[in-house]
């Protein structure tokens, strides 16, 4: 049994594999020529947090494989947590019902603590300012297609570091392949946290902290920004603060390689301005269709099919 707990779970072989997959899922889907290969599969999305992308992602992934799917959308007033359930009593009962349960919960480290006592594989939709493995993948796969290549590679991130899982999942893959740079650029509310940072340099990983975006952008390949999260704030004043330090704005792409790539895991808010998204380099809807073919692959995947 395959759980998708985390990015740090994975070797290399294993990306390479879901990333070849992947690319057939999409030739698949552009052919309309789709395998069957779930037809006789159920797969439970059960949502504690809202979601658009990730959650109508792995839906459709699955219904386009041919399994059926049963979900719990907002599932912290829609299912029985709102009567006090626990997770781990939601879990066993997903478990007899569905084939495989995707989670996604507010809590960090709830579905690793889960996966324990799971009869069925799990797959960690997100798990509060922690893991997004499948969005990582999906991350990969785009910067895979974009630049044809995962090695030599300055890449950026941008906005709130402290509480982005996307960045957290992301730079462990990315370190797999040889000669990555990054740069974490961000105001001093939101840089990375000292325990990633701890982790950057224990694994001997290329990295340099800034807060100033335009010293960096004529030298970066990859440019991912991130959304401030207002739901990891303990008040709202703390997020009004710095929700409007950190913009892309229309004016920064005159610095920007001419190939580079501007990256979202979405939602955006204010943090890209709007005439961004007409730039060739905005790759984020892009970034987000992919996701399709890359959970189409992960379900294979932990069906080791």
């Amino acid at each position: 049994m395959k759980h998708i707990l985390s990015s740090l779970q994975f070797k290399k072989e294993d990306l390479e594999k879901i990333l070849k997959r992947a690319s057939v899922m999409e030739g698949q889907c552009k052919s309309g020529k789709i395998k069957k290969l779930l037809e006789d599969k159920i797969i439970a999305c059960i949502f504690f947090e809202p979601s658009t992308r990730t959650r109508l992602s792995f839906e459709a992934a699955a219904l386009k494989l041919g399994a059926k799917v049963i979900s719990a959308e907002n599932a912290m007033e829609s299912s029985s947590a709102f009567k006090g359930e626990n997770i781990g009593d939601t879990t066993r009962i997903l478990c007899s019902y569905a084939d495989v349960v995707v989670i996604r919960h507010p809590q960090a480290g709830v579905v690793e603590a889960v996966a324990k006592i799971s009869t069925k594989p799990m797959i960690n939709a997100g798990d509060g300012a922690n893991q997004h493995p499948s969005q990582a993948l999906l991350d990969l796969y785009t910067i895979k297609k974009e630049h044809g290549r995962l090695s030599n590679l300055q890449i950026a991130f941008g906005g709130d570091l402290l509480n982005s899982r996307t960045m957290r999942s992301l730079v462990p893959l990315l370190a797999f392949y040889l000669k990555n740079k990054f740069y974490f650029v961000s105001p001093k509310e939101l840089a990375i946290s000292r325990e990633f940072r701890n982790y950057l340099t224990k694994n001997k990983i290329s990295f340099e902290e800034t807060s100033n975006l335009e010293k960096i952008l004529s030298k970066v390949d990859v440019l991912y920004m991130t959304r401030v999260q207002k739901e990891r704030f303990a008040s709202s004043r703390t997020y009004e603060k710095v929700k409007d330090l950190f913009i892309l704005k229309n004016a920064h792409l005159k610095f920007l390689k001419k190939n580079a790539i501007i990256m979202h895991a979405l939602p955006k808010v204010n943090e890209i301005e709007a005439d961004v998204d007409l730039d060739s380099r905005a790759t984020y809807f892009r970034q987000a269709q992919n996701g399709l073919y890359v959970r189409m692959a992960l379900f294979l995947y932990v069906f080791g099919l």
